[in-house]
């Protein structure tokens, strides 16, 4: 039997409509294309190939003297190597694909899941959402979902890694967390994926954990530091030495969740790392520099319109916090070091509650009342059947703690300028 030959130009000419429906001429040059013919006379190139266990038509073009056997034939050899690379070639402008049509899109699917999963349901909504469309999309969003590698997920969590001015490891390890749990979403929606794509991806490993604890006369410079500084940076780092909250929940702290003459400071559960709300009663102290912040900020405890003014507040938006925080941290480092009279070695923002925790603990505040403070969801009142019965909130128990804290700062404080 002879070889077959292909579509020809001349071929094409000569071909006669159908009376009625349309008919079909294969090309044996580029497997998959093409040329159909209609009733109408219309002629009209077309691939068509099997993907994910099922036939994908993609419509090419119409035959014309601007596009010949020949340009058909190039967009069929594109196409084809398109698909191969799991790129989204069936998806035509304007029209929303399916995941059901089995050659979706990451984009397509990050929409449902991002709808069905995500907004209004996770707390972190917003910055997940924005890992997808500054992060993932860019590099996968146009791939077919099912043609996701190890590999790719491996390339992309190095480029946000290493891709940047300065390595960014902790936004690499988000950006796999966030992906790992879509395709754990969509994998059920995907019957030609061969496994979890996330699963033994590399990414960038936590770092040990830090055990970084501020000695006293540590802790004294970085007070008298922060005293220097004033507000706001100044003020936000008292209240973390005497809080021991999170740096988020004091940065993020509104009028509204401090009742003053009660020396109470309520962070609410959509603020709190844990989802718990936590009642700080205030050390005299801690109101101290509460009352200066509030003042600083121009703030009136008696207007209603104040209330949800954030006490760290930006000065060109006030419903956003203060900006700048690194500058500022690392202009308070300097200068207590300059106190301290040499560079200690490095720390940072948040081992200041491990400090405060540590602290409490060497005072003999116990550990069930510490934890409370902190906020942390340990210990044996607060698992399995015991946190079920278990509801006190050791809001006096915390008050005594934080307020024999506050002496003991107090008491750090002087014992450096006098030994100073």
């Amino acid at each position: 039997m002879g070889k077959k030959v292909g579509l020809t130009d001349p071929q094409i000419a000569s071909l006669r409509p159908p009376k009625s429906g349309q008919e079909e001429y294969p090309d044996h040059v580029i497997k998959g294309l093409r040329l159909r013919i209609g009733a109408s006379g219309v002629k009209t190139y077309i691939l068509r190939k099997r993907c994910n266990g099922r036939l994908l038509n993609l419509t090419l073009g119409r035959h014309s003297l601007r596009f010949k056997l020949a340009d058909a034939r190039k967009k069929a050899r594109d196409l084809l190597v398109d698909i191969d690379l799991g790129k989204d070639v069936a998806k035509k402008a304007g029209e929303k694909r399916k995941y059901s049509s089995g050659v979706a899109t990451v984009k397509d699917l990050v929409e449902t899941y991002l709808e069905q999963e995500v907004r209004g349901k996770k707390r972190s909504a917003g910055e997940i959402e924005r890992s997808f469309n500054v992060y993932i999309l860019p590099e996968i969003g146009s791939r077919i979902a099912y043609t996701i590698t190890r590999r790719d997920v491996t390339e992309l969590n190095e480029k946000v890694a290493f891709g940047g001015a300065r390595p960014t490891p902790v936004q690499a390890r988000n950006v796999h967390r966030y992906l790992s749990s879509f395709f754990t979403w969509a994998l059920p929606r995907l019957d030609a994926i061969p496994a979890h794509p996330c699963r033994d991806a590399w990414y960038p490993k936590p770092p040990e954990a830090r055990d970084r604890v501020l000695t006293d006369r540590e802790l004294a410079a970085l007070w008298h530091s922060a005293c220097d500084e004033g507000y706001p940076f100044g003020n936000f780092v008292q209240l973390l030495i005497l809080t021991g909250q999170r740096r988020g929940e004091v940065l993020g702290a509104a009028l509204d969740e401090i009742a003053i003459p009660e020396r109470i400071w309520t962070i609410p559960g959509e603020r709190a790392k844990n989802g718990k709300a936590n009642i700080v009663p205030l050390s005299p102290q801690a109101l101290t520099v509460v009352e200066s912040a509030v003042a600083a900020a121009a703030l009136d405890t008696y207007d209603p319109l104040h209330r949800r003014r954030l006490v760290f507040a930006s000065e060109t938006t006030a419903e956003n916090t203060v900006s700048g925080i690194t500058r500022a941290w690392n202009r308070i480092r300097k200068r207590a070091d300059g106190i301290m009279g040499f560079e200690t070695s490095h720390y940072r923002i948040h081992d200041i509650r491990r400090t405060v925790a540590t602290g409490l603990q060497r005072i003999g505040i116990p550990l069930v009342v510490s934890e409370a403070v902190l906020n942390h969801q340990s210990g044996s009142t607060k698992i399995g059947v015991a946190a079920v019965y278990h509801h006190h909130k050791f809001t006096e128990e915390k008050r005594e703690a934080l307020c024999t804290w506050g002496i003991e700062m107090e008491k750090i404080a002087r014992n450096f300028s006098l030994t100073d």
